[in-house]
Formats: C-alpha cells, structure tokens, sequence
C-alpha cells in the first residue's frame, strides 16, 4: 500500500475534528440544527487552516444518508465519497485551472439537474479569487437563486479580489491562523498515535515553523521523522532545518549594547555558515527582540512557548535593556528587510546594518532633557577640563565647542528656569538694592572688572560649560552706566545663539561678586551684538527652547521618540 502523507492521513473528517476554528464549526452546526443553511458560503482565509476540508465536511454533513446532519457518519459510503472526491453531486474544482466563462457556464448547466444519490447538488470552487471577472459575471445570477438542491461553497486565500457582488450574495466566514500551542497539542497527538517519541521542545519548534498552518504543520512533521526516525529531537531538528541558536541572537543584541566590534564580525561568519537566507535571520533576530521587550513584562508571563531555562535567561536579559533602544532596533530591521529582498547583496546590506547598530547611542525622552535640574558634578568637571583642551587647539576663525548630550540637555534645562524665575528675583531685590547703595561711595572702573573677571569665568565654568568656554575668550574693554563690554577678535558662528542666552548667566554672576546688579554686552569684531533682556516672556522661551532642542539633534544626528 502507498504512503499516505500526515497531512493527508490525519485530514479532519467531521466538524469536531477541526482545530483552531471553533467560531466557524459551531456557526455551522447550528445552521444545520437550526435548517437555515445558506444558498452560498464563502471561506477565507491564511493557507493550510482548515477551508477546503470545512466545505468537503459542510458537503458530507448536507448529504447525509438520513437527511442534513451536523453528527454524520463519516464512514459512509456517500462520506467516503464526497471525502475522495468521487461523488457525482459534490464537484469540487480548482479556481486557478478552471478559472474562464466557460467553466462557470458547464457549471450552471450541471447544477440545474437533481442529485443523483445526495440530498444537495454542491458546488466547491478552490481559490475563487483565481476566477475571471466574466466567470464571476456569469455566476452572480445562479449563486443569487440556486435550485432548492444547489449549495455554492467558496475558498479564497484573497478575499479582497473577489468582487463584492460574489461576497454579498454568500455567508462569509475568516479564518484564523492556528495558534502554535493548538498547533503543538494536535501534533503531539498524532506523534502519539504514530508511535512516535518527541520531546516537548521538539514539537514546539515544529508548531512554531509551521507559522499558524496546520497542513504545514504537518508537512513539517513527516520531514521531522524521515530525518530523525521514530525519536524526535529538539538538536536534531536544529540540525535539519538549520535553524539558528539562540545564543548566536543573545550575542547579537550583546555586540550592540556594548559596542563590541570584534564579536560582531565574528557573529558575521557565524551567520553566514548556516547558509540561511538574510531575511529569515533578520526574522530570527526580530523575534529575539520580541522576546526580549516581552520578558521585561511580568517576568516573562508572555512567553508561553518557551522552556524555562531560555524564558530565564530572556528575564535577565530584559533588565539591561531600555525598551525604547530595543524598540529602535525592531525599526531598523523593519526598515531593512524589503531591501534586502530586493538587493543582489542581501549580506553585504545586514553586515553594514549591524555595524550601524553598534553606532547607536541611548535613547534619551525630551521630558529627561527638560526636567533633569541636578549637575553631576564629575562630569561637569570632566567637560570643563575637555572644553579647555578643545578650545586651546581651535582655529581662530571657527569657534565651535564639542559638546556631548548630557551637556546640551544641561544648557537647554538650564535656560528653561531663568525665565521663570521671578519668584526667586523677587526675593533677593532687598539685598540687590542695598548693595547698590554700596557701589555709590566705591565708583565701579574698568580695572575692578578685569581683576574679579577671572574668578567669575571660573565660577561661569563650573556652573555652565558650554557659556564658559565661549565668554572665555572675550575681555572686558570699558564701562559705562552700569554697561561692561566685552570683546572678542573670533567670530562665535553658531555659538552667538548659546552666547546670547548665556548673558543673565554672566550678569548675575559678576552682580553676585562686586554686590551690585550689573548689564554686560559682547561684540564681535566691532559688531555689537543685540542686547537681551533678563525678563523674557514664557511664550517666546518656550519657542526657543525648541529651536535650541532641534538644533541639539541636527547637530548629532539624533532622532526624536515619540
């Protein structure tokens, strides 16, 4: 006797027998409990779920021996006919090979005869959608008003191209990719009935290739004994349908996080012996990150289908991450598998994908930048002591300090509170006032000046380094009504805006050392630059910290998260 496939040999025979589609199985029954079984059904839905073998099993349960029955006899001799496909009143044909007018019309001419052995005359079309629009045409008036004996029952795996007359005139019922724990439970039954040992882990990993179809499922399945014989496991399924360890992923993510080159391009040749296709292991590698933002919830209460000891090891693993970085990576693998597919190059195309990623910096929110009020006080001094160094070596004409992020984030913060601190001016205008009664019998001079100003532009420094390594190249030149100007022989560039908000910051701080309120203004080669009031309304802040954040990600080509 010839081989029997399993998807074949274990092919449901009655409504009880269908896995995974419970809402479309019980529609169904009580349609017949209740006789109000519809002149047309159509069935959509993903491939291998169950849509052909509902409608022979719709076409048995109508034509069973005693009247339509939802609890037939499925070995029977009309069943067993109707199953093999070799009844006379059940036709059941291929949309794709039969798909012109004339087909449809040698239908419409058989339908219109009585049964000859059946209660119902059943007409099954397979992948409708593969029809022309005349072959539809021609159906719409029969499958509106079919003979009292004619039932029309349609499978489609694109419901979208069947026109809307054909739809509007059927029952139609989605189905629904099986889920991978069904999936594993009806294949460790068939192992059990098949006599075959298979772990737990194996079985799982089958369910999970069949990606939410059972016949393929199945197919799977069959492969999985040719290669491994009646034992099944997990290692040797690994082996045979080269699928990639999840420690190669772990070391993946790993190389990103601690930007580790060397171990990245070594993960490369790794990858590349598996001879897998790029867009699987990216699939893998999405998965894997998957996983990872799911471990990080509830313990890993998510991932179901995982054994404890990778479910653990995922856990800990989601601890070190911030979600917002694992999410930016999801996107770039997003962004890069339709390219790969089209690329002659697909690995050349990962490998420069996975060098971008170990490039990425930390994700930081705008509420961070804009709400973080406390200094660190070592990194402030570890960026002074940068700013001296940078500036010391830069060419005269272009004065552009290398800041990092925290430091904007800082200068950005910073400015945010001087306009709205008017509470805390308020305060102190007792002791500013009498302080400016001092400065009446002791005249403020240039000289006084240029002896504080070195201690001040310490103090500007520590408190504010992207002001302090600007405002250190300008001397203070005169005097005059409470006015010092400073000057400088190098053009600020870009750094006349951060300048510009760092004038309260330089006031204050020379007020606070002479005792007396004070303005400053700098110029630039002559230029004098516009003078800005301490006193800024909220709405005009507010418009320019958002210049001053857009610059901050142009200028290190950053991106914002919503």
């Amino acid at each position: 006797m010839a081989y029997k496939v399993l998807s074949l040999k274990w092919r449901p025979a009655t409504f009880t027998d269908v896995v995974g589609q419970d809402h479309v199985t019980h529609t169904l029954i009580n349609a017949i409990k209740l006789d109000r079984v519809a002149q047309g059904y159509i069935f959509t839905g993903p491939r291998g779920v169950g849509k052909t073998t509902t409608a022979r099993i719709l076409a048995m349960a109508l034509n069973s021996e005693n009247g339509p029955n939802y609890d037939f006899d499925s070995n029977s001799v009309i069943s067993k006919e109707i199953s093999e496909g070799r009844s006379m009143d059940v036709l059941e044909i291929d949309g794709a090979s039969n798909r012109g007018i004339e087909e449809i019309r040698g239908l419409r001419e058989q339908i219109k005869f009585s049964p000859m052995s059946c209660t119902y005359k059943i007409i099954i079309i397979d992948e409708v959608h593969m029809l022309t629009n005349q072959a539809f045409n021609a159906l719409l008036r029969t499958l509106e008003e079919p003979p009292k004996h004619g039932k029309f029952i349609f499978a489609t795996t694109d419901i979208h191209k069947v026109p809307a007359t054909i739809i509007s005139r059927c029952q139609r019922f989605d189905f629904n990719r099986i889920s991978t724990s069904v999936i594993a439970k009806r294949i460790g039954f068939i192992t059990g009935k098949e006599g075959i040992i298979a772990d737990n882990q194996a079985i799982n990993l089958i369910a999970k290739k069949a990606d939410g179809s059972m016949r393929d499922g199945l197919s799977i399945l069959d492969q999985s004994i040719s290669f491994c014989g009646n034992h099944i496991t997990y290692n040797q399924l690994v082996s045979v349908f080269g699928i990639i360890e999840h420690d190669l992923y772990f070391s993946f993510t790993t190389s990103i996080r601690e930007k580790n080159y060397t171990n990245m391009m070594s993960l490369m040749k790794k990858f590349s012996k598996y001879g897998t296709a790029v867009s699987d292991i990216i699939i893998g590698i999405e998965e894997h990150i998957r996983n990872l933002i799911y471990a990080g919830i509830d313990n890993g209460a998510f991932l179901d289908d995982m054994n404890q000891e990778l479910k653990k090891q995922y856990v800990d693993e989601s601890f070190i991450w911030e979600k917002r970085d694992l999410f930016r990576i999801n996107q770039i693998l997003i962004d890069l598998s339709p390219i790969v597919r089209r690329s002659d190059t697909p690995f050349l195309l990962f490998e420069m994908m996975s060098m971008k990623l170990l490039e990425m910096d930390q994700s930081v929110l705008i509420d961070q930048l804009l709400s973080s009020k406390q200094l660190d006080t070592d990194e402030t001094k570890k960026y002074t002591q940068q700013s001296k160094n940078i500036t010391s070596k830069k060419d005269k004409n272009l004065k552009v300090p290398i800041k990092s992020i925290k430091d904007l984030s800082r200068e950005v913060v910073n400015e945010v509170p001087e306009a709205s601190m008017s509470k805390s001016k308020n305060e102190k205008m007792t002791k500013n006032e009498s302080k400016k009664e001092e400065l009446k019998d002791n005249e403020l001079t240039i000289k006084i000046i240029n002896e504080i100003w070195p201690e001040v532009l310490d103090n500007i420094k520590n408190i504010r380094p992207s002001v302090g390594a600007i405002v250190e190249d300008f001397i203070p030149v005169s005097i005059e009504d409470n006015l010092v100007n400073f000057t400088s022989e190098i053009s600020q560039g870009f750094n006349e805006k951060v300048l510009e908000r760092g004038i309260p910051v330089v006031e204050k701080e020379i007020s606070n050392k002479i005792g007396s309120s004070i303005k400053v203004r700098f110029s630039n080669q002559n230029k004098i630059n516009k003078k800005v009031s301490t006193a800024k309304n909220s709405d005009e802040d507010l418009k320019k910290d958002e210049k001053v954040l857009n610059k901050i990600v142009n200028l290190f080509d950053g991106e914002i998260l919503h």
